[in-house]
Order: structure tokens, then sequence, then C-alpha cells
């Protein structure tokens, strides 16, 4: 039985190698699906401003509220904080008055207990299925955690729809039980 003879490097009839082909297809198929995807992005963003349009009917909330939450909830306090000294600090070099009156807010002497009740205020409000109680029951602070998380879930749970005017009032709150989150998409304008 005779070996085939291997078509790489062979120069076909348009004068293209085998190599040169399989680059074309690639480069096709690949820009055929960027297109698609371009197309999906450009859907899902459609919907995004949808849900942006309505946050800022309800209470004003911006596109830039929404960048700072997801900020928020992918750093740590550490990161927070030095980015907010670089901000304070660059609104001291242009004279800005907002400098002054953050440093009215610079002592945190925040209760423990109180710093607990909102951690566990925002995991309820927030449906955060990991969410663990990071003080321990044993303590006042865990108590007052459980305390947070149980009010943030009644908070997120309850219906305030149907008592406004707005026809997509009940929209804010879409998804929220399934765990859906309108802004997976990512926003080529930001």
């Amino acid at each position: 039985m005779a070996k085939a003879k291997s078509s790489a490097g062979k120069t076909p009839v348009n004068g293209q190698t085998d190599r040169e082909i399989f680059e074309e297809q690639c480069f096709l198929n690949g820009f055929r699906q960027i297109k698609d995807i371009r197309t999906n992005i450009a859907l899902e963003m459609g919907d995004a401003k949808e849900v942006y349009d309505r946050i800022k009917k309800a209470g004003g909330f911006t596109k830039a509220d929404i960048k700072w939450a997801i900020e928020l909830e992918e750093k740590d306090a550490a990161e927070v904080i030095q980015t907010m000294e670089r901000r304070v600090r660059i609104a001291r070099m242009l004279g800005h008055g907002f400098a002054r009156q953050i440093e009215l807010f610079a002592d945190d002497r925040t209760p423990i207990e109180d710093r607990a009740y909102d951690e566990g205020l925002a995991a309820g409000k927030m449906r955060k299925e990991d969410a663990t109680n990071p003080y321990g029951m044993d303590s006042a602070a865990g108590q007052a955690w459980q305390r947070g998380m149980n009010d943030g879930t009644e908070f997120i749970n309850k219906e305030l729809a149907s008592q406004f005017e707005e026809p997509k009032g009940e929209e804010l709150i879409k998804g929220a039980d399934a765990g859906e989150d309108p802004f997976d998409a990512a926003d080529p304008s930001a």
C-alpha cells in the first residue's frame, strides 16, 4: 500500500497553497462569527438601553451608576478606597469643592453592628445565593447581619410596582426572581 503524498505546500489551480486556503477559511469563518456576535450584542444593548431608561425614570439612576455598582461588586473595599483616594487627590489638584466636602466623611466611626446590618441588608437586597454571615451567629454583629439579610430579602420581595402609575414599573424588578442580569452583555460604547 503506497503512502498518500501530503498535499501541504502544493499550489492549487487558484494559486494558493493549502495553508493559504486554510488561513482564508479561518478568517472568513471568524469574520462571519464576529458579525453574528456584533449583531447579538446590538440586540442585547437595545434591551439594556430599555432597562437603563426604566431605572432612570424610576429614580434618576444613570448608566454610570450601574457601572459603579458593578465595580463595587467586583472589587474589594481596599481597591475601592484607593480609587476614591486618587479621585479625591485629583479633585484637590483641580481645586474642586468635592475634595473639601468628602473630607467630612473620611473617618468611618460606624459601630460594627451597624456595618454588619448594612452588609446583610445589601446581601439580601441583591439576593446573593452564596451570602454567608461573616461574623458568626453567636456575636452581636452576626445577629445584626442576619437581621439585615432578612430585611433585605423582605425588601426585594415586596411588590411595589402596582402602586405607581409608570406603565412599565413592574419590569424594573422583572427577572429578579430568575436571577437574570440584563447587563451581562458587554457595552461596546462604555
